[in-house]
C-alpha cells in the first residue's frame, strides 16, 4: 500500500518528523521520571522559542532551538499526569474517609465476569449525615453479582472509597500510575442488591446509535451460533466490535502460547488489514471510473474512502485507547497517500507517533503503543534490506513464491522486533509463533474480520441475512481455534523467560540493526562489537548476582494481606517460604502477577524449594503458579492435607511436575545447604494426628517455623502461629530461637508476638507481612509498640513495601522499598 523504497537523500531535513518525535518522547520521559520541574522547563520552552525566532530572522540555522522547545513541551505535557493539581472538590481528598452515600454516572459499559460487574463511575456528589457536597473524579465500581446497570445510568450507593494500591516490590507493575493515566483515582465495591439506579442521563445521539448497534450485533452473533460455539462467538465479538468480556483467561492463554494473542484485541494489525483489504477493493472499483482514471486520482480517492471505513471500524469497536492509536497510525499513512507523500515510510511512521503522543502523552507508556510501533519499525527496516520486486519477466510461480517469502519475512520481522517488549512485559515467548501466524493471520485477519464487518453492514439493512453470514464467520473461527489448540497443546509451544532489562533490550536492538547493516554502514561492525562486549559484561554481572555471590539475600515480598519470603542462598539456591495469595486465583493470581515477576526480574527461573508454612490461601495460593513454572524440585509442608481448592491444586501440580513433597516437623533433622543451616522448630511431631478439622487456630499453630542460620546471623520465619504455639515451642527449643531477623507471627496479630517469644528470639529487626489498610487492623499497635520497646527496628510490607535484607554472615543490612520517616 505504501512504498518502502530507500530514501534518495539523507539528513535531518529529509525526515523532519523523526527528530521532532524523538525530542517529544525525551520530554515525556523526563516529565514522568523527574516531575516537579515545571518552571524550569517552561522557561526552557520560552527561551528556545525565542532563540528559534531570532535565528530565523537572521537567516541562521534554527535546528536545535525548536527541538529543545519540543522537548520542554513534552515535559510540560506530562505535568497534568505525573504531578496533577487536584482541586479541593476532587475525589482524591475523600479516599479512606469513611462511608459515604455516593452518587455518580456510569461512564463505561459494565462488564460482567466471574460473578462481578465492573465499570467506571464519574462521581458527582457525596452525602453523609444529611450533608451533601459536590465532587468530581472517576472511580472504579465493582458490583458483587450481576446487575441491570447500563451506560449512562445515574446510581447511588453507600461505600468507603478506597485508594488504589500497588504491590510495592522492586520493578513491580505500577497499578496506581496505570489507573491514574486512565483518570481513575479510587475504587468502591457494593453488593448488587445495595446498588440503586436513580436515573438515566440521555446519551449523545452518536453514542446511543453506536451502543445500540453493538448490542444488536451481539444478539445476532449469539443467534448465529450453537451451544458449542461460545468461544468462537466471544472471539467474533472481540474482532468485530471490540467486546472482549467473553474472552476467558484460559482462552487468552491458549492464544498466547500459540503466539497469536494479538489477534484477540483490535490493534494495528486488524485496522491495517481492514485498511489494506478496503483500499485494494476500492482501487479496483474506482479503476472503472473514467474521470478518476484519466486524472490519476484512483489511489487518492481509494485512500480517502478507506479512511472513512477505518474511522467507522474504530468507532464501532468503541475507540478504546489501543484502537484509537491504531486508527491514528493507519489514518496518517492514508493521509500521506492522499497527499502523495509516500516516498519515506519512516518519516510517515514518525508523524503517526507524533500525532498520537500530542493527543495523549501517556500513550508512550502503553504496551500496545510500544508493540505496534516496534513491529512496524522492524518490518520497515528489515524489508528495506531485501529485494521483493516482481519483474515482468518473472514467471507466475516465482511471483507467488516472492509474495509468500515476503509474508513469511514480515511475520518473522514483526516477531523478532517485538520479542524484547513481549518478554519484558509478559515473560513468555512462543516457539511456534511464526508457524501459527502464517496460518492464522490470513485466516482470521483476511477472511474472518472482513467477512464479519461485511456481515455488520448487511445487518444494518437485513438482519435475517446477517445471521447466516455471522454463522459462517463462527465456523471459520472454530477452524482457527482448532489450529490454535493444535499449536498451544504442544509441550514446547511456549517458554517462560526471565525479564530482560532496558539495557539488554537496547543491546538486542543495536545488535539486530548492525547485523542488518553489515556491509552497508561503515560503523555497523563497531556497533555490533560494542553490543557484544556489553552483553558479555551484562552476563557476567547477572552470573555473579545469581550464582557467584557469597552472601545470603532475604526478601519479604509485598503480597498484600499474606506472606511470602524469598531466600537467595550463596551459590544460587533459591527457597520461597510461602507465596501469598487471595481466596480465588481466577480473580487475582498472586503467584502469576506479583511473585513470579519479581523472580523473573532477578533472573531467577528455578526455585529449588518451596516451603508452605500452612495451607491457608493467603500463604498457599501464590505457590501454585511458581510450582508450575519454576522447575521446583521440592516442597516442604507440615503434613496438614487441607481439602481446599488451593491445596488440592498445589498437590496436583506437584504430581504433574514430579516435585518431591516432604513433610517436616520439629523432629526433622536440620538441612544444610552450603553455609546455610535450615532448622524446623514447629509443628511438633504428631501435630497432624491431633489436628481438628474445624479449628482454624489449630491449623495456624501448625505453621512451619524455620530458622535459616548463616554465620553469626539468622532469620526466623514463623507463619501464623499464635501465643499458645509460641509457648509450646519455647518449652521445646531450649534457647535455640535467637535470630537477627524475626518475621512476626500472624501478620502482627494481637494473638501472637508474646513477650516470651521476643525475649527468646531477641531480634534486631522485625518484619511484619500485612496488607496496607487491611480489614483486620494488622499489625496491631500493641504488638509494634512491644517490639519497639524491646529495641527492635520494625518494618511492615504494607507500609514499607518489600523488605530486602542481605547478610555477609556477620551483620544484616536492611533496605525497604519505600523509605518512610
Amino acid at each position: 500500500m505504501i512504498s518502502i523504497d530507500p530514501p534518495t537523500s539523507s539528513g535531518i531535513h529529509y525526515r523532519p518528523a523523526i527528530p521532532v518525535t524523538l525530542a517529544l518522547i525525551a520530554g515525556i520521559l523526563l516529565g514522568e521520571g523527574l516531575p516537579g520541574f515545571s518552571p524550569v522547563f517552561l522557561c526552557m520552552l520560552v527561551a528556545a522559542a525565542a532563540a528559534g525566532i531570532i535565528a530565523l530572522r537572521r537567516n541562521r540555522s534554527a535546528c536545535g532551538s525548536p527541538l529543545l522547545a519540543i522537548l520542554a513541551a513534552g515535559y510540560l505535557s506530562m505535568v497534568p499526569w505525573a504531578s496533577p493539581d487536584f482541586g479541593p472538590d476532587h475525589i482524591v481528598h475523600y479516599l479512606d474517609s469513611g462511608r459515604w452515600q455516593i452518587q455518580g454516572r456510569v461512564l463505561e459499559p459494565p462488564v460482567f465476569r466471574l460473578g462481578r460487574t465492573r465499570t467506571v463511575l464519574d462521581v458527582e456528589a457525596l452525602s453523609r449525615q444529611g450533608q451533601s457536597q459536590p465532587v468530581h473524579g472517576q472511580i472504579r465500581l465493582t458490583v458483587m453479582g450481576e446487575t441491570e446497570l447500563a451506560l449512562g445510568d445515574r446510581v447511588a450507593l453507600d461505600a468507603n472509597i478506597r485508594p488504589l494500591r500497588n504491590f510495592n516490590n522492586p520493578g513491580g507493575f505500577d497499578y496506581r500510575r496505570y489507573m491514574a493515566f486512565k483518570g481513575i483515582h479510587g475504587s468502591v465495591w457494593v453488593r448488587a442488591e445495595k446498588l440503586r439506579i436513580v436515573g438515566t442521563r440521555p446519551l449523545p445521539a452518536a453514542t446511543r446509535i453506536v451502543h445500540g448497534l453493538r448490542g444488536k450485533l451481539g444478539r445476532l452473533i449469539d443467534a448465529a451460533g450453537g451451544p458449542d460455539d461460545k468461544e468462537a462467538q466471544a472471539v467474533l465479538k472481540a474482532l468485530v466490535y471490540g467486546d472482549r468480556s467473553g474472552i476467558s483467561s484460559e482462552l487468552r492463554e491458549r492464544f498466547n502460547r500459540a503466539g497469536v494473542g494479538h489477534l484477540l484485541a483490535i490493534s494495528g494489525l486488524h485496522v491495517g488489514i481492514v485498511a489494506t483489504v478496503a483500499y485494494r477493493c476500492l482501487v479496483c472499483l474506482f479503476s472503472f471510473c473514467t474521470p478518476l482514471l484519466w486524472r490519476g486520482w484512483t489511489r487518492q480517492w481509494a485512500a480517502a474512502a478507506t479512511l472513512f471505513i477505518v474511522l467507522a471500524y474504530g468507532i464501532l469497536a468503541g475507540m478504546s485507547p489501543s484502537t484509537q492509536r491504531a486508527v491514528i497510525m493507519v489514518a496518517v499513512f492514508l493521509v500521506a497517500l492522499i497527499l502523495g507523500r509516500t516516498h519515506d515510510i519512516l518519516n510517515t511512521l514518525a508523524v503517526a507517533a507524533l500525532a498520537i503522543l500530542v493527543l495523549s502523552p501517556t500513550a508512550l507508556f502503553s504496551i500496545s503503543f510500544q508493540l505496534s510501533f516496534t513491529a512496524v519499525l522492524a518490518i520497515v527496516i528489515g524489508l528495506q534490506r531485501f529485494d521483493f520486486s516482481e519483474g515482468a519477466e518473472f514467471s507466475y510461480g516465482r511471483r507467488i513464491g516472492k509474495k509468500v517469502a515476503g509474508f513469511v519475512l514480515v511475520s518473522a520481522l514483526a516477531i523478532a522486533g517485538t520479542a524484547p517488549v513481549v518478554l519484558h512485559y509478559f515473560n513468555q515467548t512462543s516457539l511456534v509463533g511464526l508457524a501459527a501466524n502464517l496460518l492464522l493471520v490470513p485466516l482470521v485477519g483476511f477472511v474472518a474480520v472482513p467477512l464479519g464487518l461485511t456481515s455488520t453492514v448487511v445487518a444494518l439493512v437485513f438482519e435475517t441475512a446477517a445471521i447466516p453470514a455471522f454463522g459462517l464467520c463462527i465456523q471459520i473461527l472454530r477452524l482457527a481455534m482448532e489450529i490454535v489448540d493444535s499449536f498451544s497443546g504442544l509441550s514446547f509451544a511456549a517458554a517462560k523467560t526471565v525479564t530482560p532489562s532496558l539495557l539488554e533490550m537496547a543491546i538486542y536492538y543495536l545488535a539486530g540493526w548492525s547485523l542488518l547493516n553489515l556491509g552497508k554502514a561503515r560503523f555497523a561492525p563497531w556497533v555490533l562489537a560494542a553490543a557484544l562486549i556489553t552483553a558479555a559484561g551484562d552476563g557476567i554481572y547477572w552470573s555473579h548476582q545469581r550464582f557467584w555471590h557469597r552472601d545470603l539475600k532475604v526478601t519479604a515480598i509485598d503480597v498484600g494481606q499474606g506472606g511470602a519470603t524469598l531466600m537467595e542462598l550463596p551459590g544460587g539456591t533459591e527457597i520461597l517460604y510461602d507465596g501469598g495469595g487471595f481466596s480465588d486465583n481466577n480473580l487475582f493470581d498472586m503467584g502469576r502477577q506479583v511473585v513470579a515477576p519479581l523472580l523473573w526480574r532477578r533472573k531467577i527461573a528455578t526455585v529449588d524449594t518451596l516451603i508452605l508454612s500452612h495451607p491457608d490461601a493467603d500463604h498457599l495460593n501464590g505457590l501454585i503458579f511458581i510450582a508450575r513454572h519454576f522447575n521446583v524440585r521440592e516442597l516442604w509442608f507440615n503434613g496438614d492435607a487441607n481439602t481446599t481448592w488451593g491445596f488440592k491444586t498445589l498437590m496436583a501440580v506437584c504430581r504433574e511436575k514430579k516435585i518431591s513433597v516432604r513433610r517436616m516437623d520439629a523432629d526433622s533433622l536440620p538441612v544444610t545447604i552450603g553455609a546455610v543451616i535450615l532448622t524446623v522448630f514447629n509443628p511438633p511431631a504428631g501435630f497432624v494426628d491431633a489436628l481438628s478439622a474445624t479449628d482454624q487456630q489449630d491449623r495456624n499453630d501448625g505453621s512451619l517455623v524455620i530458622k535459616a542460620a548463616f554465620g553469626q546471623t539468622a532469620f526466623l520465619s514463623t507463619g501464623d502461629i499464635t501465643a499458645e504455639a509460641e509457648f509450646n515451642m519455647l518449652r521445646r527449643t531450649d534457647g535455640n530461637l535467637a535470630s537477627t531477623v524475626l518475621f512476626a507471627p500472624h501478620h502482627g496479630s494481637k494473638s501472637s508476638s508474646t513477650p516470651g517469644l521476643i525475649q527468646a528470639v531477641h531480634p534486631q529487626t522485625v518484619v511484619i507481612s500485612a496488607g496496607a489498610g487491611n480489614r483486620f487492623g494488622f499489625p496491631h499497635p500493641e504488638v509494634t509498640d512491644r517490639y519497639r520497646a524491646a529495641g527492635c527496628r520494625v518494618y511492615c510490607t504494607g507500609r514499607h513495601g518489600a523488605i530486602s535484607m542481605q547478610s555477609d554472615g556477620r551483620r544484616v543490612s536492611v533496605r525497604p522499598f519505600r523509605t518512610i520517616p
